[in-house]
């Protein structure tokens, strides 16, 4: 019996396990600095979302928090404010849990693969959800009111809901191939030993019973 990829997550090494986080952390942190020229498009959300989705919660979280703080101090569209930053720490906290969900482990031992049009509304709906958590925290650090800061934001907030139901659409799926390909060395390899360690098994039985016959 080959490890599902809920076992290979609990049995994967720390080193590749550190190295895989920083990987991802890198990915999700260019995301967000590839299209900074276009106010609220970027990719940031759907690596982060990606990283869950194969990974895990635990993962997401610790590239949440890094991603996170290297882009709130060097961020081209102002200096860091913790009130701002930690309301994107929690609408980002909120794709992860998405894409943990959606990433379970199905009866069959396998993950669950959504539609391209369940992750066209998923990115969408969790976009939303996001633009609101930090309508909160604009609000709180300017003091203006909660409905004026949505009202003002809306081009922003149609513009990012719309992109990154696209982008989870089109996009997560491509980075999904790409990545398990790409890492399948480094993360699946503890499946490759049991493999090897299953089919010595076989054969030792096989030449236990030809010794028997």
């Amino acid at each position: 019996m080959t490890m599902t990829n809920h076992d290979l997550r609990k049995s994967m090494s720390d080193s590749k396990w550190v190295s895989i986080t920083a990987i991802m952390t890198a990915l999700a942190l260019v995301g967000n600095y590839a299209l900074v020229a276009v106010p609220n498009l970027e990719l940031g959300s759907s690596v982060l979302f990606l990283t869950a989705y194969i990974f895990g919660a635990r993962m997401a979280i610790w590239s949440t928090l890094i991603m996170s703080l290297l882009y709130g101090i060097i961020n081209p569209w102002g200096g860091f404010i913790p009130q701002i930053w930690l309301s994107q720490v929690i609408g980002w906290f909120y794709i992860v849990a998405a894409g943990s969900i959606m990433g379970r482990i199905g009866p069959n031992g396998k993950r669950l693969e959504p539609r391209k049009w369940e992750l066209a509304v998923t990115g969408a709906f969790v976009t939303f959800i996001f633009e609101q958590i930090t309508n909160i925290g604009y609000s709180i650090t300017f003091g203006v009111p909660f409905i004026l800061a949505v009202t003002a934001a809306i081009p922003f907030t149609v513009l990012h809901i719309v992109s990154n139901a696209i982008i989870f659409s089109q996009i997560v799926p491509i980075l999904n191939t790409a990545l398990t390909q790409q890492l399948k060395g480094l993360i699946w390899s503890a499946e490759s030993e049991q493999d090897t360690r299953d089919v010595k098994s076989i054969k030792e039985l096989r030449l236990e019973e030809y010794g028997e016959k």
